[in-house]
């Protein structure tokens, strides 16, 4: 599948809409919410910072401060509006690898962003990642070769790096200063789509 075609491009151009791109999630790859919180159960954070945080779904994840990145300006803005009033929720346009915080975080969150991401940007953003999070939490698809609609899907996700659970917890654990502390997979309640969950602690943390 050519995903330089002019039918691909328009299609994704209507995804960069926040209203389409939720819709879509919620009626094909729904339940996310409700499994992060199931898994995150019982790790202390006050603090969050979500990287590629794309509509801002998670920000209502955090008991205090977030903030929210993404390379999407549509999606940046998306996000003000919809928490405008709410000083705890800030959100910034940009690659995280790239910028420069002086603050620490509780949690880092990468939800649906590792497979739009080459090894090559992963190993660069593992080490800001560890220098700024005390926990690391990461959900990701990854293959379901059996299921034609779901090849379908995925074929067309703007993704191009689907991994193996065993190829992402591999790619994860390259930084020597993560450790893993438990892991975990699901399948949408669609069947189309299936994840897997992992925590790390940042053992090089500061702050």
């Amino acid at each position: 599948m050519r995903k330089t075609s002019g039918w691909y491009r328009r299609l994704h151009r209507a995804f960069d809409a926040p209203l389409v791109f939720n819709l879509y999630q919620a009626l094909v790859d729904g339940g996310k919410g409700r499994q992060i919180r199931r898994f995150l159960a019982g790790v202390p954070f006050h603090s969050v910072i979500d990287i590629g945080c794309g509509t801002g779904n998670w920000a209502a994840l955090a008991p205090g401060p977030y903030l929210g990145i993404d390379t999407s300006a549509t999606f940046i803005e998306g996000c003000r509006r919809r928490y405008r009033g709410d000083p705890q929720r800030r959100f910034v346009q940009g690659d995280a690898a790239s910028l420069d915080l002086p603050a620490h975080y509780d949690l880092a969150l990468l939800v649906s962003v590792l497979h739009h991401l080459s090894d090559e940007e992963v190993r660069r953003l593992l080490p800001w990642v560890a220098r700024h999070v005390r926990f690391f939490f990461v959900l990701d698809l990854y293959p379901v070769p059996w299921n034609p609609v779901s090849r379908l899907l995925y074929a067309l996700d703007r993704g191009d790096h689907i991994r193996t659970p065993e190829a992402q917890k591999r790619l994860l654990l390259q930084h020597p200063g993560l450790r893993l502390v438990k892991e975990d997979a699901y399948f949408a309640p669609t069947g189309l789509y299936r994840h897997t969950l992992f925590l790390f602690a940042c053992e090089t943390a500061s702050g």
